[in-house]
């Protein structure tokens, strides 16, 4: 929700000339020339195509195999596009009974104009780089040489895999401008996989099926032959737009024109056919079966002498709920690693102090469990991992608790100093997870909150003839307003929080700052300072002329866009409310006050209250805005803009008192 994130700009491209060259290797002048690009003039660099093909083949020793070879050639037309002449492609190598994943390029060429002359400069050897990420990844990296504006560059590379139950990923979309896109599959069809086309653009597809045959070296200088069926996909997709900034979504990779394949069964003759996750219990089954995750959550004793004491102030379930939660995160440390599956070990980490994820929340699940409490893992993708949109396993990236308090579902993360019952960190607030059970069942679970987190000012604020305003301030926040509070506040200390504060309120004075609860997570946070400012009104000709909401005016609507084509994503249903009292100076009245209104959306989704009231001594504004749900599809976006855009110009609109002749 703070921050912008990347979201399609779905406006109607006109065609990119058909007489471009898809022809690897041809470079034409037209294409060195091009000072721009015809459809977005603020382009940096453009994909002028993007073709790749997935493909199988057989060997004796290891059966079928996947390689997936690619083509690409970029158009760089400002120096801001260079960072894509320095090309990036991970790959995994976590695979336990596989061998790694392997990247090779080729052809690697940069093209430029000189003296009307088409100028190629090849990589050389230096320009290319392996570089460990982590355990599970590495990554490639060529470097382009002699990279100018105006340069035309091409390569190709290779992905080498034997996981053939995941196919690589094939983006249509990128950041750039792509002109075309070309995805081929020749897969046998013994192999069946599940396919799934993302994103808001129709992609073009042609299908058919082919008989091979194929001639295998066999022992004794032998020649065997294998014949199968070759089913041959192809998708393409002209002219997509790039991807653009936008407020408030959770993750633009959700909403990525690209093509997905999961494998779902593998069937030959006279053989059983043997079938892969295709069902949510197929995944709960799977990863609940798996021996090391089943082996530490039905794990005990190394804690038993610590539960006691844990629960000694305990009388009830959420109490003890409570408890166990505060007695993990104090104990145990996040290490930044993400996974479904423990790493150190549920005792390793508990008796250590570190782990990751899994090692930490199956901590809170196990010692839940032998409190008597009933409790699930829920598996979860990140808002940085994208959401799941079929039965899988391997997208999930993270697991969090689900315990089941006086009849009611708690979720809750021990990964964050700063979370309570039912208050995720905001990585994980995404969509659905899945829960699990050691039987195989599974339940979706919901991780949008649902609940309204409040943000309270309350302001006595003085008005002084000469244009100053002094006063105080009491603002409250709870539940997500008072964890994200935390989030920022807690990694600075409290002068830098001050100067960032007096910053953003227009450089107001602020003194005698206090704070309560910051650590005492299950309560409300309390902010009080005194102000002075002399920025916040304008004196004119006998008039003092000021905003109601004084420094906490906010002027910019967040919605410029005239379409949108995804979620509005504000991560948490909210209250805003204002509750300011200033006083008249004497010797002056009030010669205009804005309106008071009062706006909702339908079923009150959105509600906006804004009452302004005066006697002779005071003005009183009393404003709120609700938020009561936490994601809106698309068909709101024009209301959603229209209220925010209403707020403001209501909250921008002028006070004027005028002097008393």
């Amino acid at each position: 929700m703070r921050n912008a994130a990347i979201v399609l700009f779905l406006f109607i491209f006109s065609t990119v000339s058909k007489a471009q060259n898809l022809d690897f290797g041809k470079v034409s002048k037209q294409e060195l020339t091009e000072k721009k690009h015809p459809k977005d003039t603020s382009a940096v660099a453009a994909i002028l195509f993007k073709k790749a093909k997935t493909s199988f083949f057989y060997t004796e020793k290891d059966g079928f195999q996947c390689e997936t070879k690619y083509e690409i050639r970029l158009k760089i037309y400002k120096k801001e596009g260079f960072s894509w002449a320095n090309y990036s492609i991970p790959y995994y190598i976590g695979w336990t009974n596989l061998g790694k994943d392997n990247i090779f390029f080729s052809d690697v060429t940069t093209y430029n104009l000189e003296n009307d002359k088409i100028v190629k400069t090849k990589l050389s050897s230096d320009g290319t780089f392996k570089e460990k990420i982590n355990d599970y990844w590495m990554k490639k990296t060529i470097t382009f040489p002699n990279v100018k504006e105006g340069s035309v560059i091409e390569f190709k590379y290779k992905l080498v895999s034997e996981n053939l139950v995941k196919l690589p990923d094939f983006d249509f979309q990128e950041l750039i401008p792509v002109n075309f896109a070309e995805y081929r599959t020749e897969i046998p069809v013994n192999y069946e996989y599940k396919t799934i086309l993302n994103g808001y653009s129709k992609v073009d597809q042609e299908s058919k099926d082919e008989i091979i045959t194929q001639s295998i070296n066999a022992a004794f200088n032998q020649t065997n032959y294998l014949t199968y069926t070759l089913r041959k996909n192809k998708y393409t997709l002209e002219n997509i737009p790039a991807l653009k900034e936008e407020p408030y979504i959770d993750n633009a990779e959700n909403y990525r024109i690209k093509i997905k394949n999961e494998l779902s069964a593998v069937v030959f003759k006279d053989v059983a056919p043997k079938k892969y996750a295709e069902t949510w219990d197929d995944v709960a089954t799977d990863i609940s079966q798996n021996d090391h995750f089943k082996k530490q959550i039905e794990s005990k004793g190394f804690f038993e002498s610590n539960l006691n004491s844990i629960l000694s102030n305990s009388s009830n379930q959420t109490e003890t709920v409570d408890a166990i939660l505060k007695h993990v995160k104090n104990r145990i440390k996040w290490n930044g690693i993400y996974g479904i599956f423990p790493k150190e070990g549920l005792k390793n980490s508990y008796n250590n102090r570190t782990g990751n994820v899994s090692d930490i929340n199956l901590n809170v699940l196990v010692l839940l469990r032998n409190a008597g409490i009933n409790a699930f893992p829920v598996l979860v993708s990140t808002r940085k991992n994208g959401k799941i949109f079929f039965p899988s396993r391997d997208d999930f990236n993270y697991i969090i608790v689900k315990a089941i308090v006086d009849g009611k579902q708690v979720l809750l993360d021990a990964t964050d100093p700063n979370t309570t019952s039912n208050i995720l960190p905001f990585r994980s607030i995404n969509g659905k997870g899945v829960m699990i059970s050691l039987t195989g069942k599974s339940e979706e679970v919901s991780l949008v909150p649902t609940f309204l987190s409040k943000s309270i000012t309350f302001v006595q604020a003085d008005l002084k003839e000469n244009g100053s305003i002094n006063g105080k301030v009491r603002a409250t926040k709870s539940d997500y307003q008072a964890y994200f509070f935390r989030d920022r506040y807690m990694g600075i200390n409290q002068e830098m929080y001050l100067e960032k504060l007096e910053s953003d309120y227009k450089n107001v004075n602020i003194s005698d700052y206090k704070i309560e609860n910051i650590e005492d997570f299950d309560k409300t946070i309390i902010e009080t300072f005194s102000f002075t400012n002399s920025n916040e009104v304008n004196l004119n000709n006998k008039t003092i002329i000021f905003n109601p909401l004084l420094f906490f005016t906010k002027s910019v609507n967040p919605f410029k866009e005239e379409k949108r084509f995804m979620p509005i994503d504000f991560v948490f249903p909210t209250q805003e409310k204002y509750l300011i009292t200033i006083t008249i100076p004497e010797g002056y009245r009030v010669e205009y006050l804005p309106q008071s209104y009062n706006v909702a959306l339908p079923n009150n989704d959105i509600v906006i209250n804004f009452n302004l009231s005066s006697d002779p001594t005071k003005i009183v504004i009393n404003s709120s805005f609700d938020i009561n749900q936490a994601v809106f599809e698309p068909n709101y976006y024009q209301d959603i803009k229209n209220i925010f855009k209403l707020y403001i110009e209501k909250q921008t609109e002028s006070i004027i008192l005028k002097k008393i002749e």
